[in-house]
């Protein structure tokens, strides 16, 4: 099986009456890296557990297309053995590093010699070289997920799937992981899924971002989600968050949440004369820079992210603490 490819054909999955999957189609090409990208409750999860296997579809499923597959139950068994899922909160053995990463090769039947070069190489790509005799209970949350995914990468997958890889662990280790993602897919020519929140690292590092909502791939990231209901429906609708009110174009009075494309924000110090009809004054909460932009966090009852060039929020010397005014226009709100 030189290559593997991946092919999402009208695939749905139903939790306690949710639908929490509703996927028509979508194709992953072998050897290239793709981030699921989305709030909590958009699938995310779920979809990587259907692709290793763990959970059964409600209806549809996943095509697995290769040079010698042909989907019978035998290449099935086969196939599970090439993909790997690394949870988000792995769990090790109360034993040392170098068992807790050879013990698929140990099930596999892989003699010690080999074993012992699969672990080392494997500790050397996630920065954990040495580590071999350490026990897991030593190790930071950053360090354990380093050698979850060590244990993942010793069994050398044609498809890697990572549960949001770098949740919840120290800024060394995101940035080891992330070198990592790009190296086994380099290396190896590894099909590489992770699933995250961060934007930034799904552009970051990925060939492909897939923004997920609600269970559906949506057109584009869905961000600046607030939850409330319509109070005006006409041709400019009102829609209330309980902290805001915020004049949008809805097609139906029944729409209970709102996204905002940070893009879309018109940043200000001043209030300003314009056609877009939501303009709201609020505090600089968060800064933070991405490349040739930077991203803020202003409070204006609700918690909005808003991207902007350098060059602007240089102009303006905005920090911590600055009053801004945040002015867009009703057509820019996607409404779900």
């Amino acid at each position: 099986m030189e290559e593997l490819k991946l092919e999402i054909k009208e695939l749905v999955k139903i939790f306690n009456s949710k639908k929490v999957l509703d996927i028509p189609s979508y194709r992953f090409e072998g050897k290239k890296v793709y981030s699921l990208y989305g709030p909590n409750g958009a699938g995310k999860t779920t979809l990587l557990n259907i692709l290793a296997f763990l959970i059964e579809p409600t209806s549809g499923g996943v095509l697995f297309t290769g040079a010698e597959f042909r989907n019978s139950v035998e290449d099935k068994r086969n196939l599970i053995k090439e993909i790997t899922l690394v949870q988000q909160n792995p769990y090790l053995f109360n034993t040392t590093v170098e068992k807790n990463i050879s013990y698929g090769l140990r099930i596999r039947g892989m003699a010690k010699e080999g074993m012992r070069k699969r672990v080392g190489e494997a500790l050397s790509m996630v920065g954990l070289a040495g580590f071999e005799k350490r026990k897991a209970k030593e190790l930071s949350g950053g360090e354990v997920q380093r050698v979850a995914i060590a244990r993942g990468l010793a069994l050398k997958p044609k498809v890697l799937l990572l549960d949001e890889p770098t949740a919840n662990i120290d800024e060394a280790s995101k940035g080891i992981l992330e070198k990592v993602i790009a190296e086994v897919n380099k290396k190896y020519e590894t099909t590489v899924i992770f699933s995250t929140h961060n934007l930034s690292l799904a552009y970051r590092v990925s060939h492909e971002v897939i923004p997920l909502f609600e269970g559906r791939i949506v057109a584009s990231p869905v961000e600046n989600i607030m939850q409330g209901k319509i109070i005006k429906f006409n041709e400019v609708s009102v829609f209330d968050t309980g902290r805001v009110k915020l004049d949008v174009v809805a097609e139906s009075p029944e729409a209970t949440r709102i996204s905002i494309n940070p893009e879309e924000i018109l940043v200000s110090r001043e209030k300003i004369s314009s056609s877009a009809r939501n303009s709201f004054k609020g505090r600089v909460i968060q800064i933070s820079e991405e490349d040739r932009f930077v991203n803020l966090v202003v409070d204006i009852g609700e918690k909005l992210k808003v991207k902007l060039t350098k060059k602007s929020f240089n102009e303006m010397a905005l920090t911590v603490g600055s009053e801004i005014y945040l002015t867009f226009k009703s057509s820019t709100i996607q409404i779900f």
